[in-house]
């Protein structure tokens, strides 16, 4: 689809469609996690803690069997009605499991959020989410959502005179109004994204990287059911996301075609990090941003961070895009986060390894205000654990590392 202000503009999807990731509970053996486990979930959020336990089996794919934690009505919808996961775990033969888990291969989160909860210095960090809406009552974000104070509710008048009326926890771009959630079948993607970043602790559910008083997620939505958008609207949500404050967007979307307007828009905003998907090849097939072209990830400025998929078993997913243009990788296979109406669900994309960056771009902020914004790619990428089956694949030819990123950023 050819992009301009009358066209759409897609999420990472358009360039591969989201895998919903169908897998029992029982199938997953988890040991020996530490005090981090009071979330009943945390045990199989791999990509913060893998102990090597994890596998998917390739029988319980086939069978399409939904988790029982699982909204089942969601697998009509748009978003999941694409079953190439499990055709491509078919095709394995008697192959039991489609892969093993390697031990050690996460983000070293556990050790990384320890230093950031002990750090002294404080100062409030805003994620914007610009991508579809956000479920802000979902009982483990609900106390994440930034509020603008300066509005109020419901009373359809435009209260602190910025051109959007009642944006109390954001924008709809799409629709023009302040409705930044506006169903359970269209804003998946986005909530999903937001329970990586900050989804609550110690309420029996999953375990957000960066949740805490200070980090706070902005939902600013530009795309549809069927994740599309305008070119426009996601230019309008960047500059709100600077105006109000935003210092941190996760950009999990993406185009084949170059848009000058988004391009000037980002180097507009040099106070702002842009982390961006870096886009899934179609039919499993990921490929070089060296060879083509997917945009915003090539946008190889100072702020803007390019990030791709990994999966536990230490491999570049099979449709993860890879080169010189990506920085880093991080989890994003079969990742387990928040859905619309206090539910959960695995899915798969680069558009969930991009939020773990964000997350720890807002806990630098937060926590190490003397490190600058302009090097926190540098941060990110000199801080990633090297692997050797991702040499040459990025910058950094490594997974993202919570740990040794906040500890660059604290020596500034």
């Amino acid at each position: 689809m050819q992009l301009s202000n009358k066209h759409a503009f897609r999420a990472t999807k358009y360039i591969s469609r989201l895998l919903l990731v169908v897998l029992l509970l029982c199938q997953v053996a988890v040991f020996g996690f530490n005090e981090h486990d009071s979330d009943n979930l945390y045990s199989y959020q791999w990509g913060l803690k893998n102990n090597g336990n994890f596998m998917v089996d390739r029988t319980i794919l086939a069978n399409d069997y939904l988790p029982f934690y699982f909204n089942k009505t969601l697998n009509d919808t748009i978003f999941f009605e694409s079953k190439e996961i499990i055709d491509y775990y078919r095709t394995l033969g008697n192959t039991m499991y489609t892969a093993f888990a390697v031990k050690d291969i996460d983000t070293h989160w556990e050790e990384g959020y320890n230093f950031f909860k002990n750090s002294p210095a404080k100062r409030d960090a805003i994620i914007a989410i610009i991508d579809t809406g956000v479920d802000i009552n979902h009982y483990e974000l609900t106390d994440s959502i930034w509020v603008n104070s300066k509005e109020i509710p419901g009373n359809n008048v435009d209260d602190d005179k910025n051109g959007y009326v009642d944006d109390i926890y954001g924008y709809n771009f799409h629709h023009k109004n302040g409705m930044v959630f506006t169903n359970a079948s269209i804003d998946v993607h986005g909530t999903h994204a937001a329970g990586i970043m900050v989804a609550k602790h110690n309420n029996n559910g999953i375990k957000g990287l960066a949740y805490d008083e200070n980090i706070k997620i902005m939902p600013l939505k530009v795309l549809d059911l069927k994740e599309n958008g305008y070119v426009s609207s996601v230019v309008s949500a960047i500059y709100y996301a600077r105006d109000n404050g935003a210092k941190i967007c996760n950009l999990s979307l993406g185009s084949y075609k170059y848009e000058a307007s988004i391009d000037q828009a980002i180097r507009n905003c040099p106070e702002m990090v842009f982390v961006v998907s870096a886009g899934n090849g179609a039919n499993f097939n990921g490929y070089s941003l060296d060879e083509k072209d997917v945009y915003p990830a090539k946008l190889n400025y100072s702020n803007v961070i390019t990030v791709s998929n990994i999966c536990f078993d230490q491999d570049r997913y099979v449709s993860a895009n890879y080169g010189t243009y990506v920085d880093v990788f991080a989890p994003g296979t079969f990742i387990l986060s928040t859905t619309p109406e206090n539910n959960f669900a695995y899915l798969t994309g680069t558009s969930m390894a991009a939020p773990f960056v964000s997350a720890v771009c807002a806990m630098i902020y937060s926590r190490f205000p003397d490190a600058p914004i302009e090097l926190y790619k540098n941060i990110i990428i000199n801080g990633a654990t090297p692997i050797y089956t991702l040499l040459g694949l990025s910058k950094s030819s490594g997974i993202l590392n919570v740990y040794n990123s906040l500890i660059i950023a604290s020596n500034f």
